[in-house]
């Protein structure tokens, strides 16, 4: 019975690989606009917010980071943000955080093209240069840097991961849960609002399917929630038939999980039934091109985060003068400069975790630190906090936190009333 139950849980890590990685590209890719003039938080206050300054003074220390921004990859832009958003931060934690235990902070950036063989060669470069750790704010090669890295005794530290490697390996820890905190605090919200029966339309592609099912089957079903899977062939374009099997199946809400045409197809067979079920929707279809057309059915859509949308969170106002500091063109609101926020989500965490660190800052004092790291509030979480000793998710050992941030959607896309849920009790398969 152990094995089955063993054999099953790694089809479903498998498979959250791709799920994971569909949720944490869309929020990477959809909302980045530097064009736009920054209009939120207020300019007032800077220095204020920033506090005093503490300079770092000690002996540097290495922080690697493996980057595509140089490729002609096409998340080379989202690298170039991801950079601009490390070197924020670090420039902050330098001046006015005492760095990482007084130890001014160097960024070693490697180019992987974030392609198998540039990400293997990037990460024997960390290895070589005996880095303090790598951070990440997310990327497709976990599979490749995390053996690497962690063999090595160097902690590999990921805002979330896609690969069963990243999710389970000693020394490699994921700040927060991706799409299987996604699926548990769908679920909680299905419960606290009197939901009988949850409906996932999901592409059918093997992986997602069978993470959706897996672990979408375990969390609903620990909350007492009815669920179903139904699958969809990716491209299908139209959606009518699958939804209106969902609302004949009995389902008082519809989720959906795919990517960006996806998502358009399931708006559109939403909004061609006319339905009224309660609708769940994940980032990736939070797109210009969806808003501008079926923003009526976006409006009042549930959606979960990690990353909080009150901008006057001390969080979000920090950023925000952070930005203004150290920054270029980039935008106060964290929504509208995702790029930058997510890597300055990754590293500040990072920094919030080693704060009661002293002494030299080897690889090895951050394992240690990392291990024993407890309750640690995740930079721009709204409330999320993150304990690094395996605990979070019995199942996902490097992962830090199950918790989210579930709000609802207004016809413009912009996610408001955000409250925070705790998913760790329905996490349990």
């Amino acid at each position: 019975m152990r094995g089955l139950l063993q054999a099953r849980r790694s089809r479903w890590l498998l498979a959250g690989a791709v799920a994971l990685t569909v949720v944490a590209t869309s929020t990477a890719c959809g909302s980045d606009d530097d064009t736009d003039t920054p209009a939120t938080p207020a300019d007032s206050g800077v220095e204020e917010v920033l506090g005093t300054k503490n300079p770092a003074s000690g002996t540097p220390i290495t922080i690697g980071f493996i980057s595509a921004s140089a490729s002609d990859n096409p998340l080379s832009a989202q690298f170039q943000r991801n950079e601009a958003g490390l070197e924020m931060a670090a420039d902050y934690l330098n001046e006015y955080r005492g760095g990482i235990a007084g130890h001014p902070v160097e960024l070693f950036i490697c180019q992987g093209g974030e392609t198998p063989a540039g990400s293997q060669d990037c990460a024997n470069q960390m290895v070589n240069r005996n880095v303090a750790a790598v951070v990440a704010a997310y990327t497709g090669q976990g599979s490749v840097i995390t053996p690497i890295l962690t063999n090595a005794g160097i902690p590999y530290v990921g805002l979330t991961g896609a690969s069963n490697e990243e999710l389970r390996t000693p020394g490699a820890f994921m700040l927060t849960g991706g799409f299987p905190s996604t699926l548990a605090g769908y679920a909680q919200h299905a419960k606290d609002n009197g939901i009988e029966k949850f409906a996932l339309l999901a592409t059918n592609a093997p992986a997602v399917l069978q993470a959706a099912q897996g672990i979408g089957t375990a969390v609903f079903g620990n909350a007492g929630v009815g669920y179903e899977v139904i699958p969809v062939p990716p491209g299908t374009p139209d959606m009518t038939s699958q939804m209106q099997a969902a609302v004949q199946g009995g389902a008082d809400a519809i989720g959906v999980v795919g990517d960006l045409t996806f998502c358009a197809a399931w708006l559109q067979a939403y909004q061609t039934l006319g339905l009224t079920q309660h609708k769940y929707l994940i980032s990736t279809c939070i797109d210009p091109s969806n808003i501008d057309a079926f923003g009526s059915v976006i409006e009042g859509s549930v959606m979960a985060a990690t990353t909080t949308t009150d901008l006057a969170d001390s969080d979000a106002r920090l950023y925000a003068a952070i930005g203004r500091t150290y920054g270029e063109d980039v935008d106060p609101d964290p929504a509208l400069s995702s790029g930058q926020a997510a890597a300055a989500i990754a590293l500040l965490s990072f920094g919030r975790a080693l704060e009661g660190l002293t002494g030299e800052v080897t690889p090895e004092a951050v394992l240690e630190a990392f291990k024993s790291a407890k309750d640690v509030p995740l930079f721009l979480g709204g409330g999320i906090t993150f304990s690094c000793d395996g605990s979070a998710v019995a199942f996902l050992p490097s992962v830090c936190s199950g918790d989210t941030l579930i709000g609802v959607l207004n016809a413009e896309g912009k996610l408001e009333g955000t409250s925070l849920v705790k998913t760790e009790t329905l996490l349990k398969l």
